[in-house]
């Protein structure tokens, strides 16, 4: 076979260097900022943990400080009759109840005018004669409501240049209406201890109303200051956990944030400046960019000395090829490079047809093997056996797919007296619909481990549809649909919450006198995975007893064609299920698939169908 004539007209090695370089170049700067940011999100992630370690040791600490303290005070008001004038035995038994004990310096019991906050001396006893606690009635009036309401409060008594401590009152709530006053028992907690042990942590610990017990700062400390207005406190309220982190914005400035509920309606709140938690972070960012610079540097080196020795080879297998292009082989690959590269292409040109057709052919078996291996894999895992039997409900259930992969899925979970019962559809079938399925029998498996581990789970349908929904567009990008029923059963309320996300309305039938009620469980919800964020799924109750027969099924039973194209349909699914409800969900799944097989006879499936049937309440001798 003759040669042409090949002009190079761009040498390889020329193009090699340059494209290692960039490579080099690209990789390296990659590194260096994935690891930036690896470490910030370190350091920040250290911090928040940090943070929470030390907010939960001091607010546990402070919180049982504060519990002996009430104990103390509350039997301060047993030990004396606040009706009658206290008595020299009265007196010393009051003092010997402060000297015995460590939680609090001094007591003072006195009377308060509910309205005016203005108090009126009983009797006091303090183990520390120079030990002075006033009770201005302004301030006193800032937590006389929640006195009244729950018995008890805390109060911030520290003054500059006078004692760092804190007020534990509790009030005799019985005698809150005598003439005198409501009799008020007065606790002073000195803290320079516990802010000695606290060391330069920067912690806040105040009331829900906002008002500050302690903070690292003194000067916040005597000011008596109300953080009411603070984001992090805010966030600490709303929060349904007894602890958490924020990243926010106060007063001009950043801070990374946790707080903790230890008890007693207190909250801990710690927070830390991002220019001093970050500070660290800077100098090392400045260390990574110039090391940066210098591997870029050797990366250059680097590929002048690795072109030179890569290209030479190239050229000389480009001088073999002129003798294997003489033989039979025939040639289809086109190529606009005037390099090496170009020139040992043109050489093979005889060879490429075959080889052309054997790596299609590779790549062909290799999908099909993939593809089966993910069907098999989909069809083992995500699916639950067909049966589930307790004594609050009776499962059966059919799933049967159209091809080796399927877009239906179905499950439940169950925690307590709770069950989560739910159908889902994906747009089509085949690999994708079942990665997508995959991805909500991952979603589901959380929200299982969630609500067994956390007992403030919520089981509220709507919500969990929408957290499945984040993970459905996370997975397809708006690029598949899945419809999606999620009921919760309790058992114990005997109730059924539900929500859809544009799904078939599954049909409860109540069972009344000898037959059944049909009740269609429709509810407005857009498909999972078309928009990222979304929580309009309508959430609906409805009361269940027993003998309820629970129906779920997908479009694949109503839109199955038979070979003159008639579907299934609709009312002859539920004439079926309706003439087999006194035989139990066994009979109701066996009757409607056997006429649905028949109507489809002769002709593949399609669509996949599943369907369910649940007796609930069946009892230990219900039907089977």
């Amino acid at each position: 076979m003759d040669q042409q004539q090949f002009k190079i007209s761009r040498p390889i090695g020329t193009k090699l260097l340059v494209s290692v370089v960039l490579l080099l170049t690209g990789v390296i700067i990659f590194l260096n900022v994935s690891t930036i940011l690896l470490i910030k999100e370190d350091k920040r992630a250290y911090i928040y943990q940090a943070q929470s370690t030390q907010a939960v040791l001091a607010g546990r600490e402070f919180v049982n400080r504060m519990r002996h303290a009430l104990d103390t005070v509350r039997l301060s008001l047993t030990t004396v009759d606040p009706r009658k004038p206290v008595t020299k035995e009265h007196q010393s038994a009051l003092r010997a109840l402060v000297t015995n004990q460590a939680d609090i310096a001094g007591l003072r019991i006195v009377y308060v005018d509910r309205k005016t906050g203005k108090t009126s001396p009983f009797t006091e006893a303090l183990k520390d004669a120079t030990l002075s606690f006033d009770l201005e009635p302004e301030w006193l009036q800032t937590v006389l409501p929640k006195i009244t309401t729950q018995g008890f409060a805390f109060l911030n008594l520290s003054k500059a240049g006078g004692n760092i401590g804190l007020g534990v009152l509790v009030a005799d709530l019985n005698l809150k209406d005598q003439a005198a006053g409501m009799p008020l028992a007065i606790g002073f907690v000195p803290l320079a201890d516990f802010a000695d042990e606290l060391g330069r942590l920067n912690l806040t610990i105040a009331t829900q109303a906002g008002w500050v017990l302690y903070d690292s700062d003194s000067a916040v400390t005597f000011s008596r200051k109300n953080i009411l207005d603070d984001p992090l406190l805010q966030a600490s309220l709303g929060s349904r956990v007894a602890a958490g982190a924020l990243e926010y914005d106060f007063a001009d400035t950043h801070f990374l944030g946790s707080y903790v509920q230890p008890g007693l309606d207190l909250l801990v709140l710690t927070r830390t400046e991002w220019q001093k938690a970050m500070r660290a972070t800077y100098t090392m960012t400045e260390k990574f960019i110039l090391l940066g610079l210098m591997a870029v540097g050797a990366a250059i080196l680097f590929a002048i000395f690795f072109s030179k020795s890569l290209t030479a080879p190239i050229y000389r297998l480009y001088e073999a090829t002129k003798e294997v292009a003489k033989g039979n082989f025939t040639l289809s690959l086109k190529s606009k490079s005037k390099d090496e590269i170009g020139a040992l292409t043109h050489s093979f040109n005889s060879m490429s047809k075959e080889i052309s057709n054997l790596i299609h052919e590779r790549e062909e078996k290799v999908r099909l093997e993939n593809e089966m291996a993910i069907a098999s894999t989909v069809q083992q895992t995500l699916i639950p056996p067909p049966y589930f039997r307790n004594d609050n409900i009776l499962i059966h259930a059919h799933y049967q797919p159209a091809a080796e992969c399927s877009g239906d899925w179905w499950g439940f979970f169950g925690v307590n007296d709770k069950l989560v019962l739910m159908i889902a559809d994906v747009t089509g079938h085949g690999l994708s619909s079942a990665l997508i399925t995959a991805s909500a029998r991952g979603c589901v498996s959380m929200m299982h481990k969630l609500a067994q581990e956390d007992p403030e789970f919520s089981y509220s349908p709507s919500a969990m549809l929408s957290f499945a929904n984040r993970v459905i567009y996370d997975a397809s990008l708006s690029k598949i649909m899945m419809t999606f029923f999620i009921g919760v059963l309790d058992f114990k309320q005997k109730t059924l919450s539900y929500s859809s996300a544009g799904h078939n309305p599954p049909w409860l039938f109540k069972k009344e006198g000898g037959g059944f009620a049909l009740k269609s469980m429709t509810s407005v919800g857009n498909r999972l995975g078309e928009t990222k964020e979304t929580t309009d799924f309508e959430e609906k109750t409805v009361p269940i007893s027993e003998g309820d027969i629970f129906f779920l099924y997908t479009d694949g039973i109503l839109e199955g064609k038979n070979k003159n194209g008639d579907q299934f349909g609709k009312k002859r699914t539920r004439k079926l299920v309706e003439a087999a409800l006194p035989q139990g969900p066994d009979e109701i799944i066996k009757s409607l698939m056997k006429d649905f097989m028949e109507h489809n006879l002769g002709k593949p499936l399609d669509d996949d169908v599943t369907l369910v049937a649940a007796t609930l309440f069946p009892g230990p001798g219900g039907n089977a």
